[in-house]
């Protein structure tokens, strides 16, 4: 049988997504989610968290190329809700452009 997707194959991968690690409260998750849902795939809110001392992080999963319109929406949301560091890691991203 013919590989019906083979065209496909030929097609570059996409870039990984880059883990973005926003200081917030959990209200405020609910918040992000709803103003990244409607920058069509921009981002992608997560409910995964990592504390650091008193301190709650929540992962935001970029899309790749789109890191700057995440980190304006970010800013233009911190005007309305609580929003403190925010953390961009690339290493994971870099990673695994390295292991291909």
């Amino acid at each position: 049988m013919a590989d019906r997707f083979a065209a496909l194959r030929t097609i570059p991968r996409p870039g990984d997504a880059v883990a973005v690690w926003v200081e917030t409260d959990a209200e405020a998750v609910h918040f992000l989610d709803a103003a990244f849902s409607g920058l069509n795939g921009v981002a992608n809110v997560r409910r995964e968290y990592r504390e650091d001392g008193a301190r709650k992080l929540f992962k935001v999963y970029v899309a790749p190329g789109c890191v700057d319109d995440a980190l304006r929406a970010l800013r233009h949301a911190a005007r309305f809700v609580t929003i403190g560091e925010v953390q961009v890691d690339l290493s994971a991203s870099r990673a695994r452009q390295a292991e291909r």
